[in-house]
C-alpha cells in the first residue's frame, strides 16, 4: 500500500470513530435525558395516558375488523343461501325438462311404434286384401266359365256397419240418403240376378233444382210426352247392349226427384251368371260422358217399392 492511500484510510477510520464517539455520547444524553423525564410524574402519567390511548385505538381497530369480519360471514352466509337456492332452483328446473324431454320422448317413441304398427296392419291387410281380391277374381273367372263351386262365396253380403240393424230404405229400394254416412247396416250381395246404376237415367224434367230466376218452373219446360219419348230412346238405346249378356227378366227405372233414387236403373236378369258378365263388362264404363257404377242388389219387392204417386212401375 502507498503512503497515500495509507493516509486516505487512517483518515476514514477517524471519521468513523468520531462518528461512533459522537453517536454513543447522543445515546447517553438521551438515555439521562429519558431517566430525567421518568422522574417527572407528569411524564409518567403522560406516557401511561398515551399507552392507554393506544391500547384502546387498538382495541377499537380489532373490534372493527371483528364487526367488519362478522358482516363479511352473514353477507358470505346469506350468498351462499341464495347461491344454494339459486342451484336447487336450477337443479329442479333441469329435472322438470328432463322429465318432460323423456316424457316427449316417449311419447313420441310410443307414436311412432303406433304408427309403425298401423301401417304394419296396414301393410297386412292390404296384403289380405290383394290375396282376397286375387282369390275372388279366381273365383269370379271360374264363374263366368261355368264352374258353379264358389257361388255361395260370391254371394255372400257386404255390409257396412256389421252388426248394426239395417237400413229399412236400403232393403226396400237399395238406396238411402245418408249413403255410407247412415248409422244402419247396409247390405248388399257380392253376387245377384239384380243390378243397379246408380244416376243412370238423366233428364231436365227430373230435376226439382231450384232455378234463381224461374223457381220451380224449371222443369215445366219438358211435358210427360216429352219425358217418355226420350225414355223410350234411352231404353231402346241400352236395351240391345243388355240383352247381349242374357234374359232379362225386367228394367226398372227411378223416377223420383231425390238426389239418391234419381234416374237410378235396375235390370234384373234371369240368372246370377248373365248378371255378373254384365256387371264385369259394364262396370267402368262411359255413357254419356257419364260413368257407369254398377253395383249388385239384393231382390226387390217392387210393389212395395213403389211410391203411392207413382202406382205402377215402369
Amino acid at each position: 500500500m502507498s503512503r497515500r492511500e495509507w493516509r486516505k484510510a487512517l483518515k476514514k477510520m477517524r471519521r468513523k470513530r468520531v462518528r461512533q464517539k459522537l453517536a454513543r455520547e447522543r445515546d447517553l444524553q438521551l438515555e439521562q435525558l429519558e431517566a430525567l423525564k421518568m422522574t417527572d410524574p407528569n411524564y409518567v402519567a403522560y406516557l401511561r395516558e398515551t399507552e392507554q390511548l393506544e391500547q384502546q385505538a387498538q382495541q377499537r381497530l380489532e373490534e372493527r375488523s371483528r364487526y367488519e369480519n362478522a358482516l363479511w360471514m352473514d353477507r358470505e352466509r346469506e350468498c351462499q343461501l341464495a347461491f344454494e337456492k339459486r342451484r336447487r332452483l336450477i337443479e329442479d328446473e333441469q329435472r322438470e325438462e328432463n322429465a318432460k324431454r323423456e316424457k316427449i320422448r316417449q311419447e313420441f317413441e310410443e307414436q311412432e311404434k303406433k304408427i309403425m304398427a298401423a301401417k304394419l296392419e296396414r301393410e297386412r291387410l292390404l296384403k289380405e286384401f290383394r290375396k282376397k281380391l286375387q282369390e275372388r277374381e279366381r273365383m269370379w273367372a271360374e264363374f263366368l266359365a261355368g264352374i258353379d263351386d264358389h257361388v255361395a262365396t260370391l254371394c255372400e253380403m257386404n255390409q257396412t256397419r256389421p252388426g248394426g240393424n239395417p237400413c229399412v230404405f236400403f232393403g226396400k229400394v237399395g238406396a238411402c240418403r245418408y249413403g255410407i254416412r247412415c248409422s244402419s247396416n247396409h247390405q248388399t250381395p257380392g253376387l245377384s240376378e239384380l243390378i243397379m246404376m246408380a244416376n243412370f237415367f238423366a233428364h231436365p224434367a227430373l230435376d226439382d233444382q231450384q232455378h234463381k230466376e224461374y223457381g220451380n218452373d224449371a222443369s215445366l219446360e219438358f211435358d210427360e210426352k216429352e219425358l217418355n219419348r226420350f225414355y223410350n230412346e234411352f231404353f231402346f238405346d241400352i236395351i240391345d247392349e243388355f240383352e247381349s249378356f242374357g234374359p232379362i227378366r225386367g228394367i226398372f227405372v227411378c223416377r223420383n226427384y231425390e238426389p239418391h233414387l234419381r234416374g237410378n236403373v235396375f235390370i234384373e236378369y234371369g240368372d246370377m251368371r248373365s248378371a255378373a258378365k254384365a256387371y264385369q263388362r259394364m262396370n267402368g264404363r262411359f255413357y254419356a260422358s257419364k260413368q257407369l257404377k254398377v253395383e249388385f242388389r239384393s231382390p226387390i219387392t217392387w210393389t212395395s217399392a213403389v211410391c203411392g204417386k207413382w202406382g205402377h212401375i215402369s
